[in-house]
């Protein structure tokens, strides 16, 4: 009732939703695309339990949401009540912080108190960006009476919930007290720059681009970079198709390489190995996050952001403008000279063709999506495959998955909740992901532009079938990990009211584009793939690497 009212009185966004999995996912996907946390309100019971997926990946890829959850007050608890659980624990272990109203309820506390509560819950969606966890118990009456309502009302002012006063008292992530080591590179070395998925405020991004170009100028490193990096397409230095270049084993570095990574590690085996080989000089850098990054357990790790780091670096190096970065350039020419031998093997794998497979709309996506439109893409094979086969010049957009926890659950309520902010996107989606958070179709009534969900089906989960698995001694695999679902996708999506279209080539995909760019709302357009011949294709080009690569 309250947040009905807001909506009303201070312009805020409300959407209602049944599924309280999906709202969650909902508002972790406007936290993602505004940098501020959004409020999901929700009852009792099992409804605080179906938070915790989205919970799980706000924590892990460090985006601000607020849980708001009612609940019974102690004397209903442990002795039977209905909807009483212990849910004040449900999402403890993966919230920043979590804050309780009197167990009693919420109506002991006076105004003052319940501001200074609702502050602190504010302020600390903020400090570290993640989930909070704020539980109400609340005593009945449940309901305010019609005159209670609007007794409440004519004594609020407006204004000051539009002035949004918390932020005043906003607590910074400090360095007082700590003890700051400062982990140095050689800049007279040389070195390459892998930037992993942009895991920081959005507000900040532009500020992470300028400082990385400003400490290329100096340093000429090539660039390594995540498609979900959050760079610009035009930042000099990038290397294409370095994942297959590494895969290659073509790449000569001497065993002295520095290697300077910024944010989360790529989903990649292959880097994986190859960063070992150099465990003396790397440097891990994140945009606040304090817990440790480095799954490989060799980066030295600094936390207070790029930016930061670059200054430090110039004030410790002031004759760093005498480099010479000529080593670096003949560096970039030869990763540049081998990055165009892939592009001749994908000439040759990848060319036009009627039938469609998974790594061929991944290499043509940006001939196929506007320039400039954002794109999300479902965890599983497609974000792998955008790894492996999508092109620097992707960047000219900004790419969005959520790895913090790779999961396919939410997707499309992700994608919606991204979209409501961004406006219009694509949105590349697995059959699984898509069966998955099928309800959340339910939320698309909120969208005021197209959002297009390009629907790769290759019937089931085909990412198992690039594992290399030994074959089952029991059991099959199509049964335990492949799980193909007989669902007819054409009359759910018309169930929910969803534009849909199939299509079967390339230039049907470009126009099946622009069609679901004139339709106000979600469109689904499905493409069918196969995974068996997808695999085989995958492993021909990995095994045509030392034949196109010199």
């Amino acid at each position: 009732m309250a947040a009905g009212g807001l909506e009303e009185e201070s312009g805020l966004n409300l959407y209602n939703a049944i599924d309280e999995r999906s709202a969650a996912f909902l508002a972790l996907g406007i936290a993602t695309g505004t940098g501020k946390p959004p409020i999901v309100i929700t009852t009792s019971g099992t409804a605080v339990g179906n938070l915790l997926p989205a919970a799980v990946e706000a924590d892990r890829s460090c985006q601000p949401i607020i849980f708001v959850t009612a609940d019974r007050p102690y004397r209903l608890k442990e002795c039977g009540a209905n909807q009483t659980v212990n849910q004040e624990e449900f999402l403890r272990p993966v919230c920043r912080g979590v804050f309780e109203g009197p167990s009693e309820g919420i109506h002991l506390l006076s105004v003052n108190e319940v501001m200074s509560l609702v502050g602190k819950v504010w302020n600390k969606s903020f400090f570290i960006p993640g989930p909070v966890h704020f539980n109400i118990p609340i005593e009945e009456p449940l309901f305010p009476t019609h005159s209670g309502q609007k007794k409440v009302w004519n004594n609020i002012d407006t204004q000051v919930l539009k002035d949004n006063n918390f932020k005043k008292n906003l607590i910074e992530l400090s360095k007082e007290n700590d003890v700051v080591s400062f982990p140095d590179l050689d800049p007279f070395s040389f070195g390459i720059i892998h930037v992993g998925p942009w895991r920081g405020k959005p507000s900040e991004l532009e500020k992470f681009r300028n400082s990385l170009l400003a400490f290329h100028s100096l340093s000429n490193w090539p660039i390594f970079a995540d498609p979900l990096s959050g760079l610009s397409s035009d930042q000099p230095g990038l290397v294409n198709h370095w994942e297959l270049l590494i895969s290659s084993q073509k790449l000569e570095f001497g065993n002295d390489l520095q290697v300077l990574r910024l944010g989360p590690i790529s989903s990649s085996r292959a880097l994986e190995e190859f960063l070992t080989k150099f465990s003396t000089n790397q440097v891990l850098i994140t945009e606040g996050e304090h817990r440790p990054l480095d799954p490989l357990r060799i980066a030295k790790q600094y936390s207070y952001g790029f930016s930061s780091w670059v200054e430090n670096f110039l004030d410790k190096h002031p004759n760093i403008t005498e480099l010479d970065n000529s080593i670096s350039a003949q560096m970039l020419s030869n990763l540049s000279l081998k990055s165009q031998q892939v592009d001749v093997l994908f000439d040759d794998k990848l060319a036009f063709k009627d039938k469609l497979n998974q790594p061929l709309i991944i290499k043509f996506l940006d001939n196929l999506v506007p320039t400039d439109l954002p794109i999300m893409v479902s965890s599983s094979s497609l974000i792998r495959d955008l790894l492996t086969y999508s092109d620097t010049a992707l960047l000219s957009r900004r790419i969005f998955s959520f790895r913090g926890a790779s999961g396919i659950d939410g997707n499309i309520s992700l994608a919606i909740g991204l979209s409501s902010v961004l406006g219009t996107m694509i949105f590349l989606c697995g059959d699984l992901a898509f069966i998955y958070d099928s309800n959340a179709l339910l939320l698309s009534q909120y969208l005021r532009h197209p959002l297009i969900l390009l629907l790769i089906d290759n019937n089931g989960g085909g990412i198992f079938r690039n594992l290399n698995l030994d074959k089952l001694y029991k059991g099959t695999l199509e049964d335990l990990f492949i799980m193909p679902q007989k669902i007819n996708i054409e009359e759910l999506a018309s169930a929910y009211g969803v534009a849909y279209k199939e299509i079967k080539s390339l230039d049907d995909l470009g126009d099946a584009i622009e069609w679901g760019l004139r339709i106000i709302g979600l469109v689904v357009i499905r493409v069918r793939t196969d995974s068996e011949e997808d695999t085989f294709l995958r492993k021909n080009i990995a095994e045509s690497l030392q034949e196109y690569i010199n």
